[in-house]
């Protein structure tokens, strides 16, 4: 009787170890983010917040799940997860059914451009009026898209969306659209992944630049601070970019745009 008695005291210790963890939900990009067996490795920004993570003595108590991005923001909205990256300006704010104005910010992983892509063979884009209204264009599917971004979709004759920035490049080589909208540096990962050099740009032209962060509920302050004290070192020790390396669209340094 007297073991039987203890028997559920004795299993509390157990019990306790295995709260469910927190959740810091990824939006797949590629380069970035992987879902995994999808690409080799799990990417850069998994990465540097898994390493934050372990400095910070959390990794037994957090855990980094990837997957496409529309999930992973409507999983965050509702919040599943406690946080979510690459930021909240990968949200369309003027949805006014989402209530984000009170999310913790991040300093910057990394900045991220649009850029108009275009064929060997064709002009680059230089400004928006470059883009004829019969032309084609692709997308990633989740991909946020800025005023003029959106008034390019509006009067081109079609716009496809698609699973992947590798996929978007296929669509421009494959001539089924006549132009691109792709993330920088993202895109970088996917010319590598076909073994095929940079296409046509305009250095001048971004329809839509955005810091990439981590943002995170209120209520898991503990968490974000603990995170975000890392990525500010990670930014003044060089760690940040030498993780990024090629990846790395700050000038210069990082930390000189990014505090």
């Amino acid at each position: 009787m007297f073991l039987a008695a203890l028997s559920p005291l004795m299993a509390l210790p157990a019990a306790a170890e295995k709260l469910p963890k927190k959740v810091i939900v990824g939006a797949q990009l590629t380069g970035l983010f992987h879902i995994p067996g999808e690409h080799e490795g799990a990417g850069v920004y998994y990465e540097i917040l898994q390493r934050a993570l372990a400095e910070s003595g959390l990794a037994d108590q957090v855990e980094i799940i990837v997957m496409p991005m529309s999930r992973a923001k409507r999983g965050f909205v509702d919040k599943q997860y406690a946080c979510y990256a690459p930021g909240i300006t990968s949200f369309d704010l003027q949805d006014s059914s989402l209530d984000l104005q009170n999310v913790l910010i991040s300093m910057p992983l990394n900045k991220a451009m649009v850029r108009v892509i275009s064929r060997q063979e064709q002009p680059p884009v230089m400004q928006a009026s470059d883009i004829p209204n019969h032309a084609v264009l692709s997308i990633v599917r989740g991909t946020p898209m800025s005023d003029e971004m959106q008034g390019i979709a509006d009067r081109v004759m079609e716009v496809f969306e698609v699973s992947s920035e590798t996929e978007n490049v296929q669509m421009l080589m494959n001539k089924k659209v006549d132009y691109i909208f792709s993330f920088y540096p993202d895109v970088l990962f996917a010319y590598e992944e076909l073994g095929i050099s940079e296409l046509p740009y305009s250095k001048q032209f971004s329809p839509l630049t955005m810091r990439d962060t981590m943002i995170c509920h209120p209520g898991h302050e503990e968490l974000f601070s603990a995170i975000n004290e890392k990525l500010i070192q990670f930014a003044q020790n060089g760690v940040l970019k030498q993780m990024l390396g090629d990846l790395n669209m700050f000038a210069d340094t990082p930390q000189g745009d990014q505090l």
